[in-house]
Order: structure tokens, then sequence, then C-alpha cells
């Protein structure tokens, strides 16, 4: 299922440089390409001539992509400059193009209707550009529907069994944490408390705890990212009323972009604002993560194929899904609402 009316992480800007790029957003296949000004552009990845992908061995030179098959050339918006052999170009020669914005070290793409991309509703994440905090970039291409992902995301208690040996904790403080749950009209809040528990073995990098500490997990979801503000104190020192000082926080970017029915691509970055000059510890942090998502995508890749050999047995529900399900019914609504003509002309369908 794709919502296409919507922004979407195409790549990580410092991933895009002199070669172009080949991706694939809610099915669409797309070149991304920069511009000798700088500017990142984004076309469809077909020659209008043989149908011959840009991506693969097209050369960039100025303003222009060239075809690797016979050299044509298109501009940044998919118009053909030139054919080689011909003085014309005939009127209308042109491959489709798509709004694509560079903020906050990410390109941001619209593959749906160009004439509601407006990149003022394209989400800020300032800790990409925050000095206070420190991050890195992974990026994953998985064998799943993006909305496992989603799942996985909204629903937390799997650390406890899935991360034992990073951020997971104990699974019982996970299965039995407080849980409020809360939805907008395109964004679904989902805030855990995870009281009086064992620090996991990825907070103590971070930090010489006393003894037990409050953990929260607050996790927004808009179609296209999810954020995880995550963190503890040492427990009974005021974290549930604000009090936040003097343990260690995460700010998790994860930017999930539909690729085909049953793949996606996770483009995921761990913020952290201490020890920020401890390079050793950057480098551990980043490993750590790593081997998280590595464990998530173990499971989620699992799932699907155990989906596609029965696609019709369906699943059951427990508490823990409330954020979950909340996402999938956002997503349904705003699909829904993309194919109803009235409200698409009324330009209800955006981004968030």
């Amino acid at each position: 299922m794709f919502l296409r009316n919507c922004w979407y992480v195409a790549a990580f800007g410092a991933d895009l440089k002199i070669e172009p790029l080949a991706r694939t957003i809610c099915g669409q296949p797309v070149v991304l390409f920069r511009t000798l000004a700088g500017k990142a552009m984004a076309l469809e990845d077909r020659c209008l001539h043989r149908g011959m992908p840009l991506s693969q061995g097209g050369e960039v030179e100025g303003e222009i992509i060239r075809c690797p098959y016979h050299g044509l050339e298109f501009d940044g918006k998919g118009v053909c400059r030139k054919i080689p052999g011909q003085d014309q170009v005939p009127a209308g020669a042109r491959i489709a193009s798509f709004p694509l914005v560079e903020q906050d070290a990410l390109l941001w793409i619209w593959t749906g209707d160009a004439a509601l991309a407006d990149a003022g509703t394209i989400p800020s994440h300032f800790y990409h550009r925050d000095p206070h905090w420190e991050w890195s970039p992974i990026f994953l291409d998985l064998n799943c529907d993006w909305r496992l992902l989603n799942d996985n995301l909204l629903d937390l208690t799997h650390l406890g069994f899935v991360h034992k040996k990073t951020i997971g904790g104990d699974p019982g403080a996970h299965a039995n944490a407080e849980m409020r749950v809360e939805r907008e009209e395109r964004t679904v809040v989902v805030t855990r408390w995870l009281a009086d528990t064992e620090p996991p073995p990825f907070y103590r990098l971070g930090c010489a705890f006393k003894g037990k500490i409050d953990r929260w997990q607050e996790i927004e979801f808009r179609p296209g990212l999810v954020r995880i503000w995550t963190g503890g104190t040492d427990a009974g020192t005021g974290a549930y009323e604000g009090n936040r000082e003097g343990g260690v926080q995460f700010m998790g970017f994860h930017g999930v972009t539909p690729r085909t029915d049953t793949s996606c691509y996770y483009h995921f970055t761990q913020a952290r604002n201490f020890r920020l000059a401890d390079p050793a510890l950057h480098e551990q942090i980043h490993r750590a993560a790593v081997a998280t998502l590595l464990e998530d995508k173990a499971v989620l890749e699992g799932q699907q194929a155990r989906i596609l050999e029965n696609p019709a047995r369906g699943f059951i529900d427990i508490r823990a899904d409330a954020g979950g399900l909340q996402g999938r019914r956002l997503v349904e609504q705003l699909v829904a609402r993309e194919s109803t003509p009235s409200t698409v002309a009324s330009g209800a369908a955006r981004s968030p």
C-alpha cells in the first residue's frame, strides 16, 4: 500500500556525489544526481529513447545527465536537450521529474501529485545541524513491506527480546510499561514509561548510573518518518516530571520509504547530547546501532517471508499493538483520501 502524496527520504545528502544514484520510490524507478552547481535533482530512471536506466552509467556534465546507451541529454526538469546525430529534438521529448529538497542532511522526494508538493511541510530535524548533538548515518535496504517497519518502531516491547545485548533491558519492564497513544490528523504519538528498571548495555556506555533508572520512550509517527526520543536518568530523580538532566538521551531519526510492496529503504540516525568530544564512544555507539538495526532486519525479513507464504492468513492484536494499529489506520485513510478526486482537488492531501 503506497501513500504517494508524501515526502520521503530518498538518500542522505552526503551519499549523492558525482555518480548518479538509483532509487525506487513507491514502485517508481528514480535517478538522483547533482548538477555542476551542486543542486540535487530527481528524474524518472528511464531514457525515453529505448528505456535505458540513466543510473546505469549515466554521465553528469554541467546541468545535464547523459544516457549511457545513445547519449541523449536531459536537464534537471527531465527535458531532452540534445540527441546526438540530429539537430532537432522532438517537441515534448521529456521524462518525468520529481520535487527533491535537500534539508537537514537529507534528500526528501515527492513522487505523487507535484502540485501538492509543499516543501514547507517537510519535517524539520534540527539535531542534524545542532552542534550540541552528535550523530552518524546508517542506511539499510530491507526486504519487507514498509508497514512492517512502522509496526516495529511503534511497538517497542520487542526491545527486551530482540535487542538483549544493546538497547533491550528487562523484557518484563517493556511488556508492562505504562503507555499512552495519541492520534492526530497526520501523526500518531506513543509515549512509554519504564520506571525503576535496569539500564541496558547501550545506556551504560554514556553514563555511570547509581543503580536502576527511569526510562522514557516518546515515539512520533508520520508517514515516511518515525522519531523516537529515548533516555534514562537515575530512578526517582524526576524524569517523568521533566527533569532529564544527568542521564543519557538519544533522538532517533527513522526515515521509512516504501520501495516496492515487499521492500523499503531505512535511513537511520541516532543523535546523542553527551560526551560529544569522545570519538571512541561515538564509534562504539555507531557499531551498537548497526548491530541493533541488523537484528531488526532479520526479524522483519523473516516476517515478510512467512507472510508471502500465506498472504491470506491474518494476525491477532495485543495491547502493545495500539500505536501500530493507529499508524496503519492513518496511512489507510490518507491513501483512500488520495483516490478521492474532490479531496485531491481541494489540496487537502498534503504531506506532514
